[in-house]
């Protein structure tokens, strides 16, 4: 499956040092190139002839879906459809595959946006971030074939897959407290505190309460993340709620929250 080798080009250095970087020796550079490439540069230097990256996206967001179900299907022999299934979606969606894209790759610099993109923060913007891992991972596939998709996946995703091993509820924070809290707490409320900053560098601050107490604060570049924040600091006092009740009763069904 593996591609023929680019044709050299001033960048080529630069994208061997990217490729350096994911971890993979390219065929074919000019795919990482192409995983870069967003809609708005194509637009401005019709001149270059690269290929935008949607086409790999597309391609790498299949690859992606594959791989991660294939890891949690081995690692968790004992876990149900529907949780595999939700996990999945957890791991693939976008806030983190972004945020895996700046911390694993530190891939905002390497974007070819064009200017307008560029000025307003198109490089920290969080579906560009994702596309650009989607696109990645498609190059990989059609340079180097799956297996070697695999191990960068599973690399690049370690972390998030160790901490489902230790706390399965990571991922969705809000469908644990939802779920501990229908047990005669009430309906979690999410309540935004603030909301500030430019459209590319969004801060937001939230707390979630049960039954009018304020049980958790969390912050982030979204909402969405802040109240995931906000509703693992809940879980953690509910938890720590239950125990305590548990002991005192000698109940341990509701010392673990079940």
């Amino acid at each position: 499956m593996s591609a023929q080798p680019a044709a050299a080009s001033p960048e080529s250095s630069d994208l061997a040092a990217l490729a350096a970087r994911v971890g993979v020796t390219f065929h074919n550079v000019a795919l990482i190139r192409e995983a870069l490439t967003h809609s708005s540069y194509a637009n401005e230097h019709p001149d270059d002839h690269t290929p935008t990256n949607e086409r790999l996206e597309f391609l790498g967001d299949a690859t992606l879906g594959l791989v991660v179900a294939q890891s949690l299907y081995e690692r968790f022999p004992e876990v149900q459809e529907g949780r595999l299934t939700e996990w999945r979606a957890q791991l693939v969606c976008g806030s983190t595959l972004s945020r895996i894209a700046v911390d694993e790759l530190d891939l905002g610099p390497w974007l070819r946006l064009g200017r307008g993109e560029e000025q307003t923060g198109g490089r920290e913007r969080e579906g560009n971030l994702e596309r650009a891992y989607e696109a990645i991972v498609g190059a990989i596939y059609l340079d180097q074939g799956l297996d070697v998709v695999r191990d960068f996946v599973v690399r690049t995703l370690h972390d998030d897959l160790e901490a489902l091993t230790r706390d399965p509820d990571i991922l969705n924070p809000k469908g644990a407290l939802q779920q501990i809290a229908q047990d005669g707490l009430g309906r979690p409320e999410y309540v935004l505190l603030r909301s500030d900053g430019p459209e590319h560098e969004r801060h937001f601050e939230v707390e979630v309460r049960l039954s009018g107490e304020s049980l958790g604060h969390g912050s982030g570049s979204s909402k969405q993340e802040a109240e995931k924040e906000a509703a693992r600091e809940a879980l953690a006092i509910l938890r720590a709620r239950l125990a305590a009740n548990a002991a005192s009763t000698g109940d341990p069904q509701r010392e673990s929250g079940a």
